[in-house]
């Protein structure tokens, strides 16, 4: 089975379970907390991807350090992926989840960069902007990007709206490098 079809799967199984369970925002915190020791903790992913460290070794590692922090269902997803040998896959399951998560409170995440900082009237223009009937709330990411040299990029979830001046500057160039007005015999 691909890594994304079984991340993907896991991810789906423990939404399920916490909606059941009504710990929907419980596991989405743990989630948050175990991807920010993932993405600051070189070392920790090292750990869970080696082939050379048995699974055993790695439950207790978890268990000692995350089982007084995370929920026991997490615990238990935890100890579940490490069993089926999926826990390299850690990362993938846990974004996967907070996609799902999101969806299911219908809430958009957007990101937006910018040559400068946007003052809070842009912002808000944006936010009433992305918002609809559908949405219950929209999480706005904002990233300076001077490369782009004016207007912005907004991505939202796979559409991205690409108004930026370095953007228009090339397509303009890539205009002046065909010449539409000689004949090409």
């Amino acid at each position: 089975m691909s890594t994304l079809r079984a991340s993907n799967r896991y991810a789906k199984a423990l939404l399920d379970l916490a909606r059941e369970r009504q710990a929907l925002d419980v596991i989405k915190s743990n989630c948050d907390s175990l991807l920010s020791v993932l993405k600051e903790s070189r070392d920790f992913r090292v750990f869970l991807k080696s082939p050379v460290i048995k699974p055993e070794q790695k439950l207790k590692t978890l268990e000692n350090v995350f089982a007084a922090q995370l929920d026991p269902l997490m615990n238990l997803f935890l100890s579940l992926l490490v069993k089926h040998g999926r826990e390299a896959h850690l990362e993938d399951v846990l974004e996967k989840y907070t996609s799902l998560y999101l969806a299911e409170k219908k809430v958009v995440r957007a990101r937006v960069a910018s040559a400068s900082i946007l003052n809070p009237e842009q912002v808000n223009q944006l936010l009433d902007l992305l918002k609809s009937p559908e949405t219950s709330d929209v999480q706005l990411e904002q990233v300076v990007d001077e490369n782009l040299i004016g207007g912005f990029v907004l991505r939202v979830e796979d559409r991205q709206i690409d108004a930026s001046v370095s953007s228009a500057l090339s397509k303009l160039e890539r205009e002046f490098d065909k010449n539409l007005y000689i004949a090409d015999f």
